[in-house]
C-alpha cells in the first residue's frame, strides 16, 4: 500500500509563494515536486464547503454541504456541518478503506462519525466558550480518541487559534508514534483565522504560515525518526481566496422594514417570510413559503432595490436556477446575494443598515471569503514523493480535481466523483473509472 499525507492549510494562497520560501518543511514539499498555481474552489468560497468537495471530487449541488453552517432561521449560533453522514456522496475515505487503509483524520470538516476512519480526532466545538465540549466530542470521535482528547484538552481554547492546531498535532503525533496510519489527512486553520482578524497579507498571517510549518515540521522530524518520511507522498492544498471587508451590510433590516420578519421585544425572531443568512461575502436568501408567489415577487423586488442602492455593496442576485447552472450550488434557500468588493453581510434584523467590520464573527471580520472563487486571490496546491513527478507545473486548476489525484496516488478509483486524476502530476496514475 501507498502512503499519503494531506495537509490542509485554510485559505493557503498561490500569492503566499514568497512566505512559502521561509517555511522549510512546507518549502522542501514544494521545490521537490510538482504545482498546481491556482485552483479554483467552490461557491460559496468556505472552508467546510470546500473540504466537503476535496474530500469527494464533487461540487456542492452533489456532495449537499452549502456553507459551514446550517441555515436555521433566528438562531444565533447555527449548527455546523459537523457529520460524514451530512454528506450525499462517497469520499476519498470511502474509496480506500474497503483496501486496507487506515485512515487518522484530524480537524478535517465533515468528517464526524464517519465509521471508515481508523483514528479521527475532527473538528467540533460548543456554540459559545462556556461548558465542557467533550461530550460533544465524544458523538463525532472514532473509539479510542477520547483517551488523546483527555491528555490533550488543557491545550485547547475552545475554537481559538492557535489552540485548535496545536491540539490537534499533538493528538496525530501520539496516533501516528503509536499506528503508523497510511493516510493522513490534517487540516489547520490557524492561517485562515490570522486572515480574518488582521487582513489577508498582514505580518500576523505570514507569522501564522510560519507557525503552521513549525507544527508540520514536528510531524516531518517524527516521520522522519520513524523513516517513514520518503515512501510517504506529501499534498499541500488551500481551500479559499480572502477579501478585505470595509463595511457590513444587514439585509435582514430591509426585510423587516417591509413586513417579512417579524421580531419579539427582546428581538428574536418570532415570525417570518423571508430571511437572509450570511456567507460572509455572500448571503443566502430563504423564503418561509417557496410557493407563495405574492412573498416572491416581493422579495425579487426588494432584492433587486438592494443592487440598485450602490452604497449597500450588492453586486448580483442569483436565482436557484443560476446558482446550478453557474456555479453547481443548490441547498435550502431560494437567492444568493453576492456582495461586491470590500462588502460583507451580517444577520441583525434591527440596527443600522451598514456597519463597520469586526472581529466579532468571521462573517462579518476585517477580511472574509464567501465570495465567488473567481474573485481575489487563488488556493495552491503542491504535493511531492515516490508517486508524485518533480517539476511538473499545471497554471489553473480546479478543487475537484484533488481527491481523484489523491485516490490515483493510492491506487484506488471514486467512480463518484465529478473531477478528473491531474494524472500529468503523478508517475503510474490509475485511471478514474466513471
Amino acid at each position: 500500500m501507498k502512503r499519503l499525507f494531506v495537509l490542509s492549510l485554510d485559505s493557503l494562497f498561490y500569492d503566499d509563494r514568497e512566505w512559502l520560501r521561509e517555511c522549510p518543511y512546507l518549502y522542501e514539499i514544494w521545490g521537490n515536486g510538482s504545482w498546481v498555481k491556482e485552483v479554483q474552489s467552490v461557491y460559496p468560497a468556505m472552508t467546510y464547503a470546500a473540504h466537503a468537495t476535496m474530500l469527494t471530487g464533487c461540487y456542492p449541488d452533489v456532495h449537499g454541504i452549502y456553507h459551514n453552517e446550517k441555515i436555521q432561521v433566528g438562531r444565533c449560533y447555527p449548527d455546523w456541518h459537523w457529520r460524514r453522514e451530512e454528506l450525499k456522496v462517497s469520499t476519498l475515505i470511502d474509496a480506500a478503506q474497503p483496501l486496507g487503509y487506515r485512515f487518522c483524520v484530524v480537524n478535517w470538516p465533515v468528517t464526524g462519525g464517519d465509521p471508515n476512519i481508523a483514528y479521527n480526532i475532527p473538528e467540533i466545538w460548543l456554540e459559545t466558550p462556556e461548558g465542557d465540549s467533550r461530550p460533544r466530542f465524544l458523538t463525532v470521535c472514532s473509539d479510542g480518541m477520547e483517551k488523546l482528547y483527555d491528555k490533550y484538552r488543557g491545550v485547547l481554547r475552545w475554537k481559538y487559534q492557535p489552540e485548535l492546531d496545536e491540539f490537534g498535532v499533538r493528538c496525530l503525533q501520539d496516533v501516528i508514534e503509536e499506528h503508523q496510519p497510511e493516510v493522513v489527512m490534517l487540516h489547520l486553520s490557524y492561517l485562515d483565522h490570522a486572515r480574518h482578524a488582521f487582513g489577508g497579507f498582514s505580518e500576523e498571517a505570514r507569522q501564522a504560515l510560519l507557525a503552521c510549518d513549525e507544527r508540520f515540521g514536528r510531524i516531518v522530524e517524527q516521520l522522519k525518526r520513524l523513516r517513514l518520511y520518503d515512501e510517504t507522498n506529501f499534498v499541500v492544498v488551500g481551500d479559499h481566496g480572502h477579501l478585505p471587508v470595509k463595511q457590513v451590510f444587514h439585509p435582514n433590516v430591509i426585510l423587516r422594514e417591509h413586513g417579512l420578519i417579524e421580531n419579539e421585544k427582546d428581538g428574536s425572531i418570532c415570525r417570518w417570510k423571508a430571511y437572509c443568512h450570511s456567507a460572509g461575502l455572500s448571503c443566502h436568501v430563504v423564503l418561509a413559503d417557496p410557493s407563495d408567489t405574492g412573498t416572491r415577487a416581493y422579495v425579487e423586488k426588494l432584492l433587486q432595490e438592494m443592487v440598485c442602492d450602490e452604497r449597500l455593496g450588492c453586486e448580483e442576485i442569483l436565482d436557484a436556477k443560476m446558482l446550478k447552472d453557474q456555479w453547481h450550488l443548490s441547498g435550502p434557500f431560494d437567492y444568493v446575494i453576492e456582495g461586491r468588493p470590500g462588502t460583507s453581510f451580517g444577520g441583525e434584523c434591527t440596527g443600522n443598515l451598514l456597519t463597520s467590520a469586526n472581529n466579532r464573527d468571521y462573517k462579518i471580520s476585517v477580511s472574509g471569503h464567501g465570495h465567488m472563487p473567481v474573485k481575489g486571490p487563488q488556493p495552491t496546491f503542491f504535493l511531492s514523493g515516490p508517486q508524485v513527478k518533480q517539476g511538473v507545473v499545471i497554471e489553473r486548476g480546479r478543487l475537484i480535481d484533488e481527491a481523484p489525484t489523491w485516490a490515483s496516488i493510492l491506487g484506488v478509483s471514486m467512480p463518484e466523483a465529478q473531477g478528473i486524476s491531474l494524472n500529468e502530476l503523478l508517475r503510474d496514475p490509475i485511471e478514474i473509472k466513471k
